[in-house]
């Protein structure tokens, strides 16, 4: 799942979430990154012991960040989505709260929020509450401009736009959604995905045309991928080529005989035979 991808990029980034007061200690700082190790471990087999695991943790007066962000992953993987959404945004208030006079920590506890933030926008999605997701996603963006992060980590903006324009689409606002597949295509130009995504904006507008454009340079940059081929199949059946959008999702079925993608191929299909 999505959150616990990024839970991967977090537990990489423990030294951030331990609390500045034990810095200097390495014992307690190794003690610390080791509760949050065996938390996210639980989080994964039992949620349940983990959220159990991360109070006690709270309880004990240290570990506030740490322990409230696993506890938030148990949530999630409990499906408690709203809750865990609260409860991250919590921690990043707190952290915004206290503040920082180290100007190394402070920067560190930037880039800290700029991940919270992220999946807090996600669990507000899976809450299905696409407004809060696009704050949060919005706060993470607005913390990349204020850390000057434009020349590194190119893919992590790149995806981070996508995700955005993505949630737009999801909110209607195309115009939106096609600025922000714009800046991801201008991070990334060799990357399929925001041509594609933004073709899809287009195709919403109703703006056929630029979606056709699109597609093109998705299909070149990756051939026969059946995330391209279902939307320019979808694409094809709206501007009334049903011929051309059974050639395509056909295509996928051949390719991808035992994939998610071959059976809404085969859906699609066969909405076009009484039309044939």
């Amino acid at each position: 799942m999505k959150y616990l991808l990024f839970a991967i990029i977090l537990t990489g980034l423990m030294p951030q979430l331990v609390p500045q007061s034990l810095a200097a200690e390495s014992a307690s700082v190794k003690a610390e990154a080791q509760k949050y190790h065996d938390c996210i471990k639980l989080v994964q087999s039992n949620p349940g012991k983990a959220i159990k695991y991360a109070n006690n943790w709270i309880y004990s007066g240290s570990g506030r960040v740490p322990a409230g962000h696993c506890k938030a992953l148990g949530l999630l993987t409990l499906g408690k989505a709203k809750d865990a959404a609260i409860l991250l945004e919590k921690l990043v208030d707190d952290m915004i709260i206290k503040g920082n006079t180290d100007p190394y920590q402070a920067q560190k506890d930037a880039r800290l929020r700029i991940q919270l933030y992220i999946q807090t926008a996600l669990a507000w999605e899976q809450a299905d509450d696409l407004d809060k997701a696009y704050i949060a996603y919005s706060a993470a963006l607005s913390g990349l401009d204020q850390q000057h992060i434009t020349t590194k980590n190119r893919l992590f903006i790149h995806q981070l736009y996508l995700a955005r324009g993505t949630l737009q689409i999801l909110r209607g606002e195309y115009q939106a959604a096609i600025g922000d597949f714009t800046v991801a295509i201008a991070k990334e130009p060799k990357q399929f995905d925001g041509f594609l995504q933004r073709a899809k904006a287009y195709r919403k507008q109703h703006n056929y045309p630029g979606a056709r454009l699109d597609l093109r340079v998705a299909q070149k940059l990756a051939p026969n991928e059946k995330d391209i081929l279902l939307e320019s199949g979808i694409l094809y059946r709206e501007t009334g080529d049903k011929a051309q959008a059974r050639e395509q999702w056909q295509k996928i079925i051949t390719l991808y005989p035992k994939s998610e993608f071959a059976k809404l191929a085969r859906t699609n299909i066969d909405l076009l035979k009484p039309q044939l």
